[in-house]
């Protein structure tokens, strides 16, 4: 293995205008896990494991071999997200600050802003959300184990935000009580929905349709286990 290997990752990270933090966010990791991979001191660096590297890879949108220490072209043929502004075999969507909880839930003041732009291979797209315009998209990553099977821990999550009222039993992005989660909402009786988990480990939780404020329902989910 290259004993620039930690160049190497610095440079497809911030190639692929990613932070160390959302990195880390990736992987399910701490920041300063992350830092050391590109630490320039020998005594201090450490090294992601293989198969973290070909998630890195990907993630970057980097060839494995040249991350490696291969000369040529980083750049790999196939990768989810381009680097490139004006490629159009991409579409992009807004990625929101934060995350969404899918265990307890995240308390934030109010809906994430947008920091930055996400750009996603069209093919995907149309497998994933076919019809749904692009501009009523937005991505958050969604944090925890409550809907594990559907959606998990690190999973970016595409949100229509056409959809701000519950109109069917599905999975939505909500804020109840000062906590934003995604969690599948199923009516109980009028005015009255059930709060589910996909896990069993978590109990339903029962509230009035007024106390919960939707932001839209999450249609599919982006996870480095696809790759």
């Amino acid at each position: 293995m290259s004993d620039q290997l930690w160049k190497r990752i610095k440079e497809a990270r911030t190639a692929a205008k990613l932070t160390q933090q959302a990195v880390a966010d990736a992987f399910g990791i701490d920041r300063v896990a992350v830092s050391l991979w590109e630490s320039s001191s020998d005594a201090r660096r450490t090294r992601p494991d293989i198969g973290r590297l070909r998630e890195l890879a990907k993630i970057t949108g980097v060839k494995m071999e040249w991350l490696l220490g291969a000369d040529g072209d980083p750049i790999g043929s196939t990768h989810l997200v381009s680097r490139d502004e004006t490629d159009p075999a991409y579409v992009r969507f807004p990625l929101l600050e934060g995350y969404a909880g899918m265990g307890p839930g995240t308390f934030i003041s109010d809906y994430p802003e947008v920091v930055k732009d996400l750009r996603v291979s069209r093919e995907w797209v149309s497998q994933k959300m076919p019809g749904i315009p692009h501009d009523v998209i937005r991505v958050i990553t969604g944090r925890g184990d409550s809907m594990r099977g559907q959606y998990n821990d690190g999973d970016l999550i595409f949100v229509d935000t056409r959809v701000k009222s519950f109109d069917q039993d599905s999975a939505y992005c909500f804020r109840w009580a000062g906590r934003v989660q995604v969690k599948r909402l199923q009516l109980i009786k009028p005015g009255i929905v059930r709060i589910l988990s996909k896990n069993p480990d978590y109990e339903s939780i029962d509230a009035e349709v007024e106390e919960i404020e939707i932001g839209g329902r999450a249609i599919a989910a982006w996870t480095l286990r696809e790759f």
